[in-house]
């Protein structure tokens, strides 16, 4: 079966597969000698050169990034990172940016029959997993990922750069946490609107200042944003609208949508994400959720 671009095949355990190949053949299509590459893009992908010279094809850089949005929304979840990058280069494009944007070509090209697995088993709560890189950018902004998940399969994938500048990576977390809680409180309602019996969404974290900050309180805020943002989620915490739980940091999902990942911890996360593989912090898929 196919829909918008997605080859879809029902398994005898329950499952979907999904697959975009037609539709990565497509845009491959108009770029001729690309280089293969094993992951979608290396440590210098926030990285800008203010001299570089503009792309040659401006406008054809933004249709291709657009039509990347669209395959790692729905097929392709691990070249999210790179794409919503090149996401915000659209204006100006440069040649540095087309270098960019064709390592994100020649890792689909690499991994053309990759797909995501989207499980059918029970689940009774959300799983999120809430990460951040301080101080990726050049700028000094963090940047933020998070994986929202349930039942094993991912519901959404999230990347994108802090809106503040955090003193440190407990700040950053923090900015993360208030940030992205709220795109998981929407899918914990989504599901309570269709009738089903939800345990407060887990949050994966993998910085125990943090957690200790946000779930007993304390400490000294620099700013009132920075407080706000703190209480906001203590508050929540407090009265039990999710749980917070401590993960080390080579299972912190969430880190391949926060920098860019090479080798063994890109594709055991890449795995995760596409359903392939359970992730060791799991431990809740196996109560199934109940419809009201």
């Amino acid at each position: 079966m196919s829909y918008l671009g997605m080859n879809l095949k029902l398994k005898s355990d329950g499952s979907i597969e999904v697959d975009m190949i037609n539709y990565i053949e497509e845009i491959l299509k108009e770029f001729e000698g690309l280089h293969s590459y094993t992951h979608p893009a290396d440590d210098k992908l926030f990285v800008l050169d203010d001299n570089g010279l503009p792309c040659l094809d401006p406008k054809s850089f933004h249709r291709i990034v657009a039509k990347l949005m669209f395959l790692c929304k729905r097929g392709r979840p691990d070249v999210a990172l790179p794409v919503h990058y090149l996401c915000t280069r659209v204006k100006s494009p440069t040649s540095q940016d087309e270098q960019k944007l064709k390592r994100v070509l020649g890792y689909l090209k690499q991994t053309l029959n990759k797909g995501r697995k989207i499980d059918g088993k029970p689940f009774q709560r959300i799983e999120a997993y809430i990460d951040a890189a301080h101080a990726a950018h050049p700028d000094g902004f963090g940047h933020s990922g998070g994986v929202i998940m349930a039942g094993g399969t991912t519901l959404e994938c999230i990347t994108r750069k802090q809106k503040c500048v955090a003193r440190d990576s407990t700040e950053a977390e923090i900015v993360a946490l208030e940030n992205i809680l709220l795109d998981v409180e929407w899918h914990n309602e989504w599901f309570l609107g269709q009738g089903y019996k939800m345990k407060p969404p887990l949050i994966f974290q993998d910085n125990t200042s943090t957690i200790t900050l946000v779930t007993k309180g304390g400490g000294k805020m620099r700013n009132k944003t920075m407080r706000v943002k703190q209480a906001v989620i203590l508050e929540g915490s407090q009265n039990g609208d999710y749980e917070m739980k401590y993960v080390p940091t080579e299972d912190m999902v969430a880190d391949i949508y926060t920098k860019p990942l090479s080798g063994f911890k890109f594709y055991r996360f890449m795995k995760i994400i596409m359903g392939i593989q359970e992730s060791k912090a799991a431990g809740v898929h196996g109560n199934k959720a109940k419809n009201g």
